[in-house]
């Protein structure tokens, strides 16, 4: 009864009771407040900077060329059979014993000693040593081969190579070629010097090497004031020499061995190239191989010496390039 009484009088117009519902809003009210933060923010800034800037080493460059030694060796020692060689024979013998001892044993050689002398040279009947022939064996080659008057090397060598017939035997054309001059007077060839005979030999073996045994200028000698200074100089057989980037060495000096060495260093193939100069450092150094760069080296400080872990082929261009000190 009670709620329909209520129903009733909530329903009345304004003329009657009014029922107003009030709704409650409750507000919430945020203060603001500012915070100081500290952000890392990356700025580009123009700094000058002093920087110590090292000094320019200057560049040196070697360069050696691989030789050519498939086709084997040939060897011609030219020794002059003249009576003031007498003292100077020992050593020669000497020489050649060395020579065949320091030869590479995977390279097959042939060596023939002849004299200075051309008519003797043209008709000498001699097969050469080979490997395996002793120094006895050396000895008596000498001692059969080494014969004349005559103080010409050069012609020697043209007359041997090209009418001796015995040299037709066994000389190769493919072959490298060592030329061991030994003299202590300078060539005397007719009309034949060191210009024409480094023409005529490069038409013959494309591989030339050449060593000259002589006396020396008066100011490098070993024994100046005991020869001619204008006569017995070996100044052709030296041009020789240094036109085929060879040895020379004092036929005055009591032991040839060094030369000799170096001599026989000329036909193996190269495995280690000492310095000329003392680089910054081995990260100073490249190696190059026919143009193209060479990892297969390592560098020994204390010899100063590049040495090959895999030796690069014949006929190669080496070149080492480093900064030096």
């Amino acid at each position: 009864m009670f709620a329909l009484l209520f129903f009733i009088l909530g329903c009345f117009s304004d003329q009657g009771f009014t029922h107003e519902v009030i709704k409650e809003v409750e507000v919430v009210v945020y203060d603001t407040a500012y915070v100081e933060v500290e952000v890392e923010v990356e700025v580009e800034v123009e700094v000058e900077v002093e920087v110590e800037v090292p000094e320019q080493y200057p560049l040196w460059v070697q360069a050696v060329e691989q030789p050519k030694l498939a086709n084997g060796i040939d060897i011609l020692w030219v020794v002059d059979p003249s009576g003031s060689m007498i003292n100077d024979m020992p050593r020669v013998a000497d020489g050649v014993a060395q020579m065949m001892a320091a030869l590479p044993t995977n390279v097959f050689w042939r060596l023939e000693i002849l004299p200075t002398d051309y008519v003797a040279a043209l008709n000498m009947s001699s097969f050469p040593l080979l490997p395996g022939d002793s120094d006895v064996d050396a000895q008596n080659q000498m001692n059969n081969n080494v014969s004349g008057h005559r103080e010409g090397g050069l012609e020697a060598v043209k007359f041997f190579m090209s009418q001796n017939i015995d040299a037709y035997q066994w000389l190769r054309s493919d072959a490298a070629l060592l030329i061991v001059f030994v003299s202590d007077e300078d060539d005397r060839s007719t009309g034949f010097n060191a210009t024409a005979f480094i023409d005529w030999i490069r038409l013959r073996r494309e591989v030339v090497y050449a060593t000259a045994i002589v006396n020396q200028e008066v100011a490098n000698s070993e024994c100046p004031g005991t020869f001619n200074a204008n006569a017995d100089v070996g100044d052709e057989y030296m041009d020789v020499a240094n036109y085929f980037g060879g040895v020379i060495v004092d036929i005055c000096s009591d032991d040839w061995t060094a030369g000799v060495a170096q001599a026989s260093n000329q036909l193996q193939l190269i495995e280690e190239i000492k310095l000329d100069h003392v680089p910054v450092s081995d990260q100073h150094i490249e190696v190059f191989v026919d143009g193209a760069i060479w990892t297969d080296w390592t560098f020994d400080i204390a010899s100063n010496v590049v040495i090959f872990t895999v030796i690069p082929p014949e006929e190669s261009l080496i070149e080492v390039v480093y900064n030096y000190q």
